[in-house]
């Protein structure tokens, strides 16, 4: 197996991925049958869901299969009242989506993790059921058929990612989180032996909290108790943040017997024996000797302990805060991903009123995907491009089969079997580095193209028009990104740095609860590590831009508390 890795590596193949790739080809090959069996008018629905919903572990499989049923239901269900209410007036129809969309992707850049997924789904899926719907006849079946293909593409993901998943992988990050704090306790023990903060190189550490923190909302899916272990160990995270922001206001002490005690609690960790490490933390806690450090030490300890009974138990403490897991909110993102995707669906809704070219149509249900699924990126313009080759490519082959191999299929079954090929090669450009980045959209743009139908014609002006008309989206939404709000890593830092300026000042402004202090402290500390995350991606001076509101953060809250 080392051989095999090996030679795709040097053929630039990642093999995970082509692995993942491969078996996920094999489960939409499977869902197209299953659709085609049960009789389903858009058979590859089922397959296009496959990709949408197929995860490398199975905590993300299985909430975002969870997800794509409850958002494809809402937006189906959506999508069938502005029909209905609309008839056929294409301008109510189309401005009424808008407005559908716009919501949905504020509501989606509010949230975080597959929640927002979930809320962009339930506005494309309106999208497609309103932009597809041929006659008002045809409504109810098509919804029907929609909500089927999904189920079915879901069910097939489950199984076959269920049974190919390695379940191992979902502990990788909790082995590194334990691990990264007992070389944190050993670093700090370090520090109160010498008395000086030389080696403790405060950004680097914070720096790697802060990457095991953008991974913990993966985690923490799948279950009831996969949220809760993320709570657990982002408590653990906020605190040891508050330990290196506090040392950095504060200095160190010499302190031999410190540095002895967190040296055993690094140490407990490492042999990772539970009543071992409840032991060794508290033996330390009765032997801090740094007054300016202990309640921070001490948030530290018991954010520990609780995690030692969620590990144990399965369960938490009642007295654990749900305030310790309060997340950033980007509201001036939001709201300019819903003006973008208002203005550009809007103008695209007119042209089609004034036009009649059923082409728009396309058009827009492009638009409604591209505006609002990748809204949420760091770079949404940059992704753009990789969309648009994946997709034109998708395309090509579309229309190359649409051409030359489906006018010679004498059955709907022949052609779904003409498929499949294609869809099984697409494993290999996800997996190489130079292609992986359009794959998933050459494989969801040609079987989005791909309509089966008894006695098939090619038809080549329609067949050329729509297919442009799709690959027009994402042009379409390059230009809108860049245009209106633009959008990149550099304009997110710059709203996270607004963000925290405004809750600087409402904390050194107004007289705060306690309660309230702690939700500042919180979204404070949530924010330092986006901020983090973004400035191990733009550079040295966006580094020293952290440590400067690392001190700053630390200096309100300290004088709160």
């Amino acid at each position: 197996m080392t051989a095999v890795k090996a030679k795709f590596a040097q053929l630039g193949f990642d093999y995970t991925r082509f692995r993942f790739g491969f078996r996920t080809g094999i489960a939409a090959c499977l869902s197209l049958v299953f659709a085609w069996a049960l009789g389903l008018e858009h058979p590859q629905w089922s397959a296009m869901t496959v990709w949408a919903v197929s995860q490398p572990t199975r905590g993300l499989l299985l909430e975002k299969a969870a997800y794509r049923i409850l958002g494809t239901l809402l937006g189906t269900v959506v999508g069938m009242l502005l029909v209905v209410t609309t008839g056929n007036d294409i301008i109510f129809m189309a401005l009424g989506l808008t407005a559908w969309v716009g919501l949905c992707v504020y509501i989606g850049n509010l949230l975080h993790g597959l929640v927002s997924y979930g809320a962009i789904l339930a506005g494309y899926s309106a999208s497609m059921v309103v932009l597809l719907t041929r006659t008002p006849d045809a409504l109810l079946p098509l919804g029907i058929d929609r909500l089927l293909t999904v189920f079915v593409g879901v069910m097939t993901a489950l199984l076959i990612g269920w049974l190919f998943t390695y379940s191992r992988a979902e502990q990788s990050l909790v082995n590194q989180f334990r691990r990264q704090t007992a070389e944190n306790l050993r670093i700090l023990a370090q520090a109160y032996k010498t008395g000086s903060l030389q080696q403790l190189n405060s950004y680097d550490r914070i720096s790697q909290l802060a990457h095991l923190e953008a991974q913990l909302i993966e985690h923490g899916t799948g279950s009831p108790s996969a949220h809760q272990s993320a709570k657990t160990i982002r408590r653990i995270l906020n605190a040891q943040l508050g330990l290196f922001a506090q040392l950095e206001n504060k200095g160190v002490i010499q302190s031999k017997e410190m540095s002895e005690h967190l040296l055993t609690c690094s140490k407990s960790l490492i042999d990772n024996r539970s009543e071992q490490i409840r032991n060794a933390l508290g033996n330390f806690l009765q032997h801090v000797e740094h007054a300016a450090l202990l309640p921070y030490f001490k948030e530290f300890v018991e954010a520990s302990y609780a995690r030692l009974e969620f590990r144990d138990t399965g369960k938490t403490a009642r007295s654990v805060r749900k305030l310790s897991i309060l997340l950033h909110r980007d509201w001036r993102g939001a709201r300019q991903a819903a003006l973008r995707t208002l203005m550009v669906m809007t103008l695209i809704s007119v042209a089609w009123a004034y036009t009649g070219w059923f082409q728009m149509a396309y058009l827009l249900l492009g638009a409604s995907v591209m505006l609002t699924l990748f809204s949420t990126s760091e770079n949404p313009a940059k992704t753009m491009y990789y969309v648009f080759i994946g997709q034109s490519f998708g395309a090509l082959t579309a229309l190359f089969v649409q051409a030359f191999i489906w006018p010679h299929a004498d059955s709907i079954l022949a052609m779904i079997l003409w498929l499949m090929p294609i869809i099984l090669f697409a494993g290999f450009p996800m997996a190489h580095n130079r292609t992986a980045n359009g794959a998933m959209d050459f494989n969801l743009v040609f079987l989005l193209l791909m309509q089966p139908a008894l006695h098939y014609q090619f038809e080549p002006l329609q067949a050329i028009s729509i297919a442009l008309a799709v690959i027009a989206a994402p042009i379409l939404a390059l230009i809108s990104y860049r245009l209106l709000f633009p959008t990149n890593l550099r304009s997110r830092q710059q709203q996270l740095i607004q963000a925290l300026e405004g809750d600087l000042h409402q904390l050194q402004t107004r007289t705060l609860s306690n309660s309230q202090r702690q939700r500042y402290k919180a979204r404070l500390y949530h924010r330092l590590f986006k901020l983090y995350q973004m400035a191990d991606k733009l550079g040295t001076k966006d580094k020293l831009a952290c440590t400067r509101y690392l001190l700053r953060v630390q200096h309100q809250v300290a004088e709160h508390e």
